[in-house]
């Protein structure tokens, strides 16, 4: 269902309304239009704020995140972020013009431990930053009264954090790999050792060879 975003003259957001209310609000003067996309208009007199529990769910990602705004468990608006992928190339780019910039001048005192920011408490990497600030950016950009954001859980990699090489089946191999193993094997040879075992099936063995001498023996 098509919707037309509303705000009031204070350009506080409120109800979307349909494409022929809208008509009829810029047809009468009513109301003017400030944004084309998603198309927005705005009210030209003082109004009741009359709206309702929006709820705005984010799906984080980090190439995409989706967003989802429903009220009255309609969907009113819905769209997809597709983060940059390229800050991480154009920092190394910046890193590598400057060690050069700074090369080509001589006598000059060094900089390289100059900078706050990598000393700062609670900084984040550019790119993680960068993504954090695309969201935000548009989320502050709905055109509808926002009541509560639900960001998805997303499951920490615990396996990635003990070793970040891992690829492909190595998730398949457990760090307690071993350990099961070796409990399996215990429980096959219902816990005895294999030298134990082994002296038991030697003596089995060489009963059953004398029994049947003395039995071969016993019928001559």
């Amino acid at each position: 269902m098509m919707l037309v975003y509303v705000t009031n003259k204070n350009g506080n957001p409120l109800m979307p309304c349909k494409p022929a209310k809208a008509r009829k609000l810029l047809r009468d003067g009513k109301a003017i239009v400030i944004n084309r996309c998603p198309f927005t208009i705005q009210l030209q007199w003082d109004c009741e704020e009359n709206v309702q529990a929006i709820k705005l769910g984010i799906d984080k990602g980090s190439h995409h995140t989706g967003l989802c705004a429903v009220g009255n468990g309609k969907i009113l608006i819905s769209g997809v972020i597709h983060h940059r992928t390229d800050i991480k190339d154009k920092m190394n780019t910046r890193r590598a013009n400057r060690q050069k910039r700074r090369s080509r001048l001589w006598y000059r005192a060094s900089r390289f431990l100059n900078r706050a920011s990598s000393h700062r408490s609670g900084r984040l990497l550019p790119s993680i930053k960068a993504n954090a600030d695309e969201v935000k950016r548009v989320v502050g950009k709905i055109p509808l009264p926002i009541g509560s954001i639900v960001v998805e859980d997303v499951q920490v990699d615990i396996a990635r954090l003990n070793n970040p090489d891992l690829t492909g089946i190595d998730y398949q191999q457990s760090n307690r790999l071993d350990e099961n193993m070796r409990i399996a094997t215990l429980m096959r040879d219902k816990y005895q050792f294999e030298a134990k075992v082994f002296l038991q099936k030697t003596l089995a063995s060489k009963l059953v060879a004398a029994k049947n001498r003395f039995n071969s023996k016993h019928i001559i």
